[in-house]
């Protein structure tokens, strides 16, 4: 039988060094790090988080160990309360994505490693950035390789992110490459996710898919941990994934870690939105500012992108919050209306508003072949919007803010994380520690102290708005 297609990269986990040395990636952790912290902070604020605390809770029996999860005041088992931190952080859609991979990696991974070390004595905080790579290494390059076809039904988040929890425990765990690959194995067999949520109206359920992908890597790497071996062929095997799904991977999208680590290929978000709209607000934003463009003067509003939008973010007329983030229309309403679509403005009001909403029916979103081609190498989209007098107003982009190629630098980041985490934390001296944590993490401070951060405090919690 032929060598397992992720076998290098059951070796690259496997030998996946958190040594510092390079500044480029040294950024990386500490901007992902601040990143998942904001949205895993003011998770606790939203309105789904007490249900789906207690939804954990139920299965979970807190108590038995002294994991943290954030704004409970309990000590939880490592996997439960891994789960339960992963869908926190995804309630408000501030966490990171992903072009090529199509799914959010960041949600996969720290809550993993977070839990682990927490649980396991000797943990060092090269061991947690060692793992951090991984995981984004793993979870990023499954998801490329299953490719759009996939990603047209499945939510890869859940899919490809249980590989990337899996990974990140696997080496958290200090497992060898032949562990690893089992680990792997495990988690292809419950890798799962599907979009039917969308089109059944259950946007508040989306959360649960980061959660069950971190459940079930993590206890993929704790069944190799015991010796318990995993299908080494699970991706491209007979009955593996691929043939099950009826995939052919996405050319290019190689499985073999070569070149910078993945986690440079992030985005970090500037929209508390779906990502497949952010360049038509990138450049809806930038259009209403060059043109001083008022809604009364709109007469029509065409928005161009790949159909990978229309297949996600292609809800029409949102009854909550939850669905807004997932209608472009409705979204470029907002803008073009001058309403607030920032991180720490956008409530959900606005849906009740007869006036963004009729604008938002007017709206026409169409997928153009040209731009379908080039996703997901890029994010095309083109905002036209002609006025009662004529005009004709035009914004194009190929990138979205916070994309690789027009990354967050420090400051603006850290602007953005205080915004985030005051929706829960109100003391600007503990957003300040969580930020000084992040920054000491990319440097792989020798000193830094593993429990000064808020979701390293088991038994206490942020404290969240009132």
């Amino acid at each position: 039988m032929t060598a397992p297609a992720l076998q290098d990269l059951a070796e690259w986990v496997a030998a996946a060094d958190g040594a510092a040395g390079d500044g480029v990636v040294e950024s990386a952790l500490a901007c992902s790090a601040l990143d998942w912290a904001g949205a895993l902070i003011a998770g606790t604020a939203h309105d789904l988080y007490p249900r789906y605390i207690a939804a954990f809770a139920a299965m979970a029996a807190p108590g038995a160990v002294g994991c943290a999860v954030a704004g409970d005041v309990r000590g939880w088992a490592p996997v439960e309360a891994a789960a339960a931190n992963a869908a926190i952080s995804h309630l408000w859609e501030f966490d990171d994505s992903h072009r090529a991979a199509m799914m959010h990696p960041g949600i996969t991974v720290w809550p993993a490693v977070v839990a682990l070390a927490q649980a396991r004595p000797g943990v060092t905080v090269a061991d947690m950035r060692a793992a951090v790579l991984a995981g984004y290494e793993a979870g990023l390059r499954i998801g490329a390789h299953l490719g759009k076809a996939h990603a047209a039904t499945n939510h890869v988040t859940a899919t490809a992110g249980t590989f990337g929890a899996a990974a990140a425990a696997a080496r958290l765990l200090r497992l060898d490459a032949a562990a690893t690959l089992s680990a792997f194995g495990h988690t292809g067999t419950q890798a799962a996710g599907l979009w039917q949520f969308l089109e059944d109206g259950a946007t508040e359920a989306k959360a649960v898919h980061p959660a069950a992908a971190v459940r079930n890597g993590v206890t993929a790497a704790m069944l190799a941990e015991a010796g318990i071996p995993g299908a080494a062929h699970v991706l491209e095997g007979r009955r593996g994934m691929l043939a099950a799904w009826k995939l052919t991977p996405e050319p290019g999208a190689s499985l073999a870690p070569e070149g910078p680590p993945m986690i440079l290929t992030a985005t970090i978000k500037g929209w508390p939105v779906c990502g497949q709209m952010h360049s038509l607000l990138d450049a809806t934003q930038d259009l209403v500012r060059k043109a001083g463009l008022r809604a009364e003067e709109i007469a029509t509003v065409r928005a161009e992108a790949p159909q990978a939008l229309l297949d996600v973010a292609g809800l029409r007329r949102p009854a909550n919050t939850g669905d807004a983030k997932f209608s472009t229309s409705f979204c470029l309403a907002l803008m073009l209306s001058g309403g607030d679509l920032s991180f720490t403005g956008f409530d959900g009001r606005a849906v009740r508003d007869e006036a963004v909403q009729a604008l938002a029916d007017r709206i026409e979103v169409q997928a153009i072949p040209e731009f379908s081609a080039r996703y997901p190498r890029e994010r095309p989209a083109r905002i036209t919007v002609t006025t009662g007098n004529g005009r004709a107003l035009s914004e194009e982009r190929s990138f979205r803010r916070g994309d690789p190629e027009a990354p967050w630098e420090w400051e603006p980041l850290v602007e953005r994380f205080q915004g985030i985490a005051g929706l829960a934390m109100r003391n600007p001296a503990a957003r300040e520690a969580v930020v000084a944590w992040c920054r000491a993490f990319g440097a792989a401070d020798p000193a830094l102290d593993r429990g000064a951060a808020p979701f390293f405090r088991a038994g206490t919690a942020p404290e969240r708005a009132a």
